[in-house]
């Protein structure tokens, strides 16, 4: 990710507010985060990417499974929050944190246990939904939002509204757990906008925060504390 530009950053609670003059992630002094230069891709069974067999199922996530030989087990599913499934026959199984391939093999080894010789079993993703990213910060709705597949950092920015008219685009942070470790990058999003440098993958759990323009807060603030009576002449005279 070569996006990654350490020209300065805040923690989330700072970024959210508007940076510091000192930054503890720039100084490499901040005991929470480790300042990096490229985001390291976190542990598969929690990463988002392409929904294939590499894909680690998680609660909602919506299965679509199959069994030639026993039409009533050919259904969709829901993972509930607890991470599991119950399928006639079958019983409950924990699907959380399994691949569609381990869960298939799991459904056929207890369905020849006791019903059939050779059952033939396909679980395919109608949904996947269970990784979810946190954007924050000056976008249009800051919030939780699911991930369906591979998404870029612009792409969750458009999940959330973009960002808003106080946001500085050239601070946006991404905070990152890999193992035991959290991470941080700054990235340049008008940079990406113009094709200048990559646009990183964001992976589920990400928290991206996109920093407060301190001049336009600093605009704003003001203009909410203007008499009623000269609002606008005052609010001209400092927009020109």
């Amino acid at each position: 990710m070569r996006a990654a530009v350490m020209l300065g950053s805040c923690s989330a609670l700072i970024l959210s507010s508007g940076c510091a003059t000192k930054s503890p992630i720039k100084e490499g002094t901040a005991s929470a985060v480790t300042p990096v230069s490229q985001l390291q891709v976190p542990d598969p069974r929690q990463a988002i990417g392409e929904v294939s067999d590499a894909y680690y199922i998680g609660p909602q996530d919506q299965l679509d499974i199959a069994v030639y030989q026993l039409p009533e087990l050919t259904r969709q599913v829901r993972v509930d929050a607890a991470g599991k499934i119950a399928l006639p026959f079958v019983g409950e199984i924990k699907a959380s944190g399994m691949t569609t391939a381990e869960i298939s093999n799991l459904i056929a080894s207890r369905l020849r246990a006791k019903y059939m010789q050779r059952p033939e079993v396909t679980v395919g993703i109608t949904e996947a939904i269970s990784q979810r990213i946190t954007l924050e910060g000056a976008v249009t709705r800051p919030g939780m939002y699911p991930i369906p597949g591979k998404v870029t950092l612009l792409q969750a920015l458009a999940l959330a509204g973009g960002t808003n008219n106080i946001a500085n685009e050239r601070l946006v942070a991404v905070f990152r757990n890999v193992g035991a470790e959290r991470q941080a990058a700054i990235f340049d999003v008008q940079m990406i906008r113009r094709g200048e440098v990559e646009d990183p993958t964001l992976y589920g759990n990400d928290l991206v925060v996109v920093e407060r323009s301190r001049g336009k807060v600093l605009l704003r603030d003001v203009i909410g504390t203007l008499p009623v009576l000269n609002a606008f002449r005052t609010v001209d005279r400092l927009a020109n």
